[in-house]
């Protein structure tokens, strides 16, 4: 079940992925990751801010692998859609499309997609994306990360390995942040245009997450 969150005016949509497009981009992240050539080749560092170890495309191979994880993306992009289009927020599709036509996946065009790998005491500066959606889903974290977590919420202030996003100007009666703690599964998907960036962490390990741009198209 997605949960829509909205402490300011854009709306950030938390769900879940499966199991299987989990094992299917740490098998390839895994695969290219390891090879000093493939890293290389499928470097996408060039193209981010990231102040990580490494940031990769994605060459997930055809197949019914494959199409799980485009249309886990591409669904994923549609629900958070459809929810817009209920709040009567859609102005760019209704511009489109007129305010009668729902979106599918045809609807959705998968502009980029990334690996971030990253390790002790690296981190993203704030950025925003391109296109009309943005996603982060987490793949892996550190063995001993959530433990430093837990020690981190006891503080007043916990920024540790999380991501924060922003948006408008500290008033007085609203929140202009909003952090997530990353959780293996978790997939956030937020408007393009929302500024955020990720804390560095402490603990050994890799914390590996996959990012997407994707636009609407009719």
């Amino acid at each position: 079940m997605s949960k829509f969150v909205e402490p300011f005016s854009p709306t950030i949509m938390e769900t879940k992925v499966s199991e299987q497009f989990i094992d299917t981009v740490n098998a390839v992240g895994n695969d290219v990751l390891s090879s000093d050539t493939k890293s290389i080749q499928y470097d996408w560092s060039h193209k981010l801010v990231g102040k990580v170890s490494k940031e990769i495309q994605i060459p997930i191979p055809k197949g019914e692998d494959r199409q799980h994880v485009l249309s886990t993306m591409r669904n994923g992009c549609v629900e958070y859609l459809n929810y817009i289009i209920d709040k009567n927020r859609a102005y760019d599709w209704y511009k489109k499309s007129g305010r009668e036509k729902r979106p599918t996946v045809k609807n959705i065009k998968i502009d980029s997609s990334w690996i971030v790998s990253q390790y002790s005491g690296e981190y993203n500066p704030a950025h925003h994306h391109n296109g009309d959606f943005s996603a982060v889903i987490y793949l892996k974290i550190p063995p001993k990360m959530q433990s430093e977590l837990d020690v981190e919420f006891k503080d007043h202030y916990p920024a540790n390995g999380l991501i924060e996003f922003m948006y408008g100007e500290n008033c007085d009666m609203r929140s202009d942040t909003i952090k997530y703690k990353p959780e293996v599964g978790t997939m956030l998907i937020f408007p393009s245009y929302l500024k955020h960036f990720v804390y560095p962490f402490y603990s050994e390990g890799e914390r590996r997450s996959m990012s997407f741009n994707a636009s609407i198209v009719i």
